[in-house]
């Protein structure tokens, strides 16, 4: 009998822990684990009743789960323990008889009353930090053997280690949920920015494009007297300084999006290299500074966006003359080596130091003191993201004095096509409609069209302009996107629709995101062009000269 005795029980503990085992595998909330862990409890120690208690956040022991005990009962100890949170390591505290324990204080009656006359305070939690505890009742008074300890102290290593996996499950799943909001939130905030640099670049390109057309004005009206001349020439300088400032912030924005595409064609890179001194041509000549040019006499062929290359040969340009001294020289050249083009600024400024050319190139690092014509900070970091777009390299090698910027790219075998001789093209008497709400833009380029012998009518709502545009039957139709009833978009559908392809629709506008052309070729406009825009320019576009 004696051997049947004790196996009983080790048979039932094997049982719990057999269970114990399985609720920690797979668990994953701490609720799923407060009541099996009970019941595997008093399987374990053979009690006839048991508690789980666990410290809340102040402190304080509450029941998560029991069996057999009263609610008054529950409300009469919760909160009473021997241990605080912050207790290390406690022993079990057993109670083989309440009624001799005095020690229980006004406690010993509440718990005689409840019929226990046996309990065990079992310690639960990890080294050097406590969760909380389990309690074990006996009907009987009750001497605790070595195994039932063994055996519980097994379940509360298990039961603590399962409510620490589900509390680490709930915190992953917590930082997820607010990962995921703060993920929403930046996309959010991100598209609000998108909106805003959108908006930003039409309100600043409209006034641009406003200043522009009133220069091409005075060119056409004024007498050239050489005061009225530099200062026309100083505004069409600075303005166009403000608009490619302008596109490069936004073309920073592009890239931290990923949204900087290119225009990919075959080009003689010959020709971005003189397009881009001919637009720094000013600079060089303000600071006195000697610029000395040299490219092969042969097509110097690349597979590339020439407006993208020409805009890292400007900055490379524009670079080398903010940071060169008066009456100094830039070198520029173009050359083909093993393969690549290789194009080389040099100039003789101030040298850059080994950890600036480390950074030389992340956006709004500047390579040293500028003057004032500092800039943003962002035309090196442009350059960069262009040149490895077109799959190329930029460094930079600096010692003491100057600096010599080199980029690398890969030729191609094709040949870029002839481009027209603009010289040739006559431009002949054109007509147009220009649908535009900014009144100081469209006044200045409706008297620049008249002043270079167009006929042009113009209209400040899309209402009124379509209604102009079916009157009239112009060939060419220039609408702003932003127009305070009916956008340019509809206003092209609309038209498109009446009219076909009769007449040619171009979207002029100040909204120059990759985006905003998608959508001027979906309304079913032929152009889509970004102010500001100077006169002479857009009539070569209207002809289909460029």
């Amino acid at each position: 009998m004696a051997s049947v005795y004790y196996l009983a029980p080790t048979a039932m503990s094997l049982d719990a822990l057999y269970r114990i085992a399985d609720l920690v595998a797979h668990s994953r909330e701490p609720e799923e684990i407060y009541g099996p862990a009970v019941d595997a409890m008093v399987a374990a120690t053979g009690s006839d009743r048991a508690a789980l208690l666990l410290f809340d956040d102040a402190g304080v022991m509450r029941f998560k789960a029991s069996r057999s005990l009263t609610e008054g009962y529950r409300k009469a100890v919760e909160g009473h323990s021997p241990w605080t949170a912050d207790s290390k390591d406690p022993a079990p505290l057993l109670v083989a008889d309440v009624a001799a324990e005095t020690s229980l204080g006004a406690l010993q009656d509440t718990i005689l009353a409840e019929g226990i006359r046996s309990l065990g305070f079992l310690p639960l939690g990890r080294p050097g930090r406590l969760l909380g505890k389990f309690m074990v009742y006996y009907n009987q008074p009750h001497d605790f053997t070595e195994t039932e300890l063994k055996v519980a102290a097994m379940v509360c290593h298990y039961v603590a280690f399962a409510l620490d996996r589900a509390q680490d499950e709930a915190d992953i799943q917590d930082l997820l949920a607010r990962e995921r909001v703060a993920r929403h939130r930046a996309e959010a905030l991100n598209r609000a920015k998108d909106d805003f640099l959108a908006v930003l670049s039409h309100e600043l390109r409209n006034p641009l494009n406003a200043i522009i057309h009133a220069v091409s004005v005075l060119d056409h009206t004024s007498r050239r007297e050489p005061v009225a001349t530099k200062a026309q020439d100083v505004i069409r300088r600075q303005t166009a300084h403000l608009a490619r400032l302008l596109d490069d912030l936004l073309d920073a924005a592009k890239i931290g999006r990923g949204h900087l595409e290119l225009k990919r064609e075959v080009t003689d890179l010959r020709s971005a290299v003189a397009a881009a001194v001919e637009k720094l041509a000013h600079r060089f000549v303000e600071q006195h500074q000697a610029l000395q040019v040299s490219v092969p006499d042969y097509v110097v062929s690349v597979a590339g966006d020439p407006t993208r290359l020409q805009q890292v040969i400007a900055n490379l340009l524009d670079n080398a003359s903010k940071y060169t001294p008066e009456s100094s020289s830039i070198w520029l050249t173009l050359d083909v080596e093993a393969g690549d083009a290789v194009i080389r600024v040099r100039d003789n400024g101030p040298g850059i130091s080994m950890s600036q050319q480390q950074s030389i190139f992340d956006p709004f690092i500047q390579g040293g003191p500028p003057r004032t014509s500092g800039g943003l900070g962002i035309g090196l970091s442009l350059v960069k993201r262009i040149v490895e777009l077109h799959n190329g390299t930029v460094d930079v090698q600096s010692a003491h004095v100057g600096a010599e910027f080199t980029v690398r790219l890969p030729l191609t075998a094709e040949t870029p096509p002839t481009p027209p001789d603009l010289a040739s093209i006559t431009v002949l008497r054109q007509r147009v409609v220009l649908i535009e709400d900014n009144d100081d833009s469209r006044e200045a380029l409706v008297t620049a069209f008249r002043l270079l012998g167009h006929e042009i009518q113009a209209a400040s709502t899309g209402q009124v302009g379509i209604e102009l545009v079916l009157r009239e039957q112009p060939r060419h139709v220039l609408v702003d996107i932003g127009l305070p009833d009916i956008d340019g978009y509809e206003v092209a559908r609309r038209l498109r629709q009446r009219l076909g392809n009769r007449v040619r629709l171009i979207a002029l506008t100040g909204f120059g995101q990759q985006t905003d052309r998608q959508r001027s070729a979906e309304a079913g406009f032929d152009a889509h062009i970004v102010k500001p825009v100077d006169p002479a320019e857009l009539l070569r576009i209207l002809t289909g000269a460029i």
